[in-house]
């Protein structure tokens, strides 16, 4: 892999201070820090996405889902609809990246989701960027060395930042000459935007970034990089005097290598689109030039998007549904069987109506020689009608007076019937689960 051109020349040019490009610092608010319109931290479409899933819980009777199954078809593809869209939107949807110069930013899409990597460039067209296509991930394992000097007149309650997009197992080196007597400043290095939002909202707290320094005089910070991220360099100044001083950012980067790319694109109108094959590793690797002379800000925008394989998410959609329909299926024939056992067990544990209590009744029943208003309504169709079809058919003692919901069965006592619920649930005619017992009144 080719490097970018080294720093020019070993001739000192004249030293011109940096007046534009500071911002003021937004204290205890958190309405972004940024003004320009790049980088554009707090506005929407910039969102840093985090691919997260909501969960829901659709609490269904199991006569329900064995009475109308297509219902369980349309829950389950709503359901994969809905972790289908997320994946799209949030773990690929369309995200923004930020580079520094020399940047290797190494982009590993799944083939099985993804059709074609996306990326347009943003910012300065024509500023150097490409994308290399690559059969498998690259190695990393490229050196290479490159440093921004930095003259600076940072104003009261202002700072400014620099971009560095580093790989894991970097060095950062930052030098600093404080040229105002008695005057200091803060130097912070900070890991993705987060970090530097937190710092922009106080200064003055050291746990917000990953170095926090206040910086006089001269001297430098050492720092190790231990993940691939994008890094913010920046200083500030919140004081009520304008601090002149003079920053060297010296960077050892490791990039990766490209030489092996079957893709190079240089974003001759502005966008490149990789294939990804369906079958096979597939990488690809976004890369910057390095940082250029008499230029206070080396830094590449690019929106990184993908298009979805339309055709796996159907074919995902379409296995999970079958299997849930399996499942289900499956556990509806298991339920009734579940249910006898269950019953079976009630029966030997408890007697299904205990003893009544002893009264003057328990010798001869009161109701065997008289006959209720019912009876004796229907006992005008003949004499074959038996009274004692009237009584309870559990213990023969006391007339059916209630009825079971949702089934309507009549055949036992309130006092009966209220057993019968509480122990197995069944209606003992056609074994349906008892909701509720409905007692009868007789007028």
């Amino acid at each position: 892999m080719s490097l970018p051109d080294s720093l020019a020349s070993s001739s000192s040019p004249p030293v011109t201070r940096e007046e534009t490009g500071y911002h003021r610092f937004e204290h205890a608010q958190d309405n972004g820090f940024d003004h320009r319109d790049r980088p554009p931290w707090n506005r929407s479409e910039y969102d840093y996405r985090h691919g997260s899933i909501v969960a829901s819980e659709n609490v269904r009777d199991g006569s329900t889902s064995s009475e109308d199954p297509w219902s369980c078809v349309v829950v389950v593809a709503t359901f994969c609809i809905f972790v289908s869209m997320t994946l799209i939107l949030g773990l690929y949807g369309t995200t923004t990246v930020w580079l520094g110069p020399n940047a290797s930013f190494l982009i590993k899409p799944t083939s099985v989701f993804v059709q074609n990597v996306i990326v347009e460039e943003l910012g300065n067209k024509g500023s150097g960027l490409v994308l290399y296509g690559l059969n498998q991930a690259p190695q990393l394992d490229v050196p290479a060395k490159w440093s921004e000097l930095h003259y600076l007149a940072v104003p009261n309650d202002s700072y400014k930042y620099w971009i560095q997009y580093l790989n894991k197992g970097s060095r950062l080196k930052v030098s600093y000459n404080v040229e105002s007597v008695g005057s200091s400043l803060y130097l912070v290095i900070a890991q993705g935007v987060d970090g530097l939002s937190e710092w922009v909202q106080d200064p003055t707290r050291p746990d917000t970034t990953l170095s926090w320094h206040i910086i006089s005089d001269s001297g430098y910070i050492d720092q190790d990089i231990t993940k691939s991220s994008s890094y913010y360099v920046a200083v500030g100044n919140v004081y009520l005097n304008e601090v002149k001083a003079t920053i060297d950012i010296q960077v050892e980067g490791i990039l990766y290598d490209t030489t092996n790319a079957y893709y190079n694109c240089s974003f001759p109108n502005d966008k490149c689109t990789l294939g990804v094959p369906l079958f096979g590793t597939n990488a690809a690797v976004l890369t910057s030039p390095g940082p250029k002379l008499n230029n206070s800000k080396n830094e590449f925008c690019a929106k990184l998007s993908y298009e979805p394989r339309w055709i796996a998410y159907m074919v995902c959609m379409g296995v999970v549904t079958a299997l849930l329909l399996i499942v289900s299926s499956l556990f509806n024939k298991r339920q009734p069987d579940s249910e006898d056992e269950a019953v079976d067990e009630n029966d030997d544990v408890a007697p299904l109506v205990p003893g009544k209590d002893d009264d003057n009744s328990s010798w001869c029943s009161s109701y065997s020689s008289i006959l209720t208003s019912t009876e004796e309504l229907e006992g005008a169709h003949g004499e074959g009608h038996s009274s004692t079809r009237y009584l309870c058919a559990i213990c023969y003692d006391a007339p059916r007076d209630c009825f079971f919901l949702s089934c309507g069965h009549c055949v036992a006592c309130f006092q009966c019937g209220t057993r019968i619920a509480e122990t197995s649930g069944f209606c003992p005619v056609c074994r349906r689960k008892i909701r509720k017992v409905k007692k009868i009144f007789n007028v």
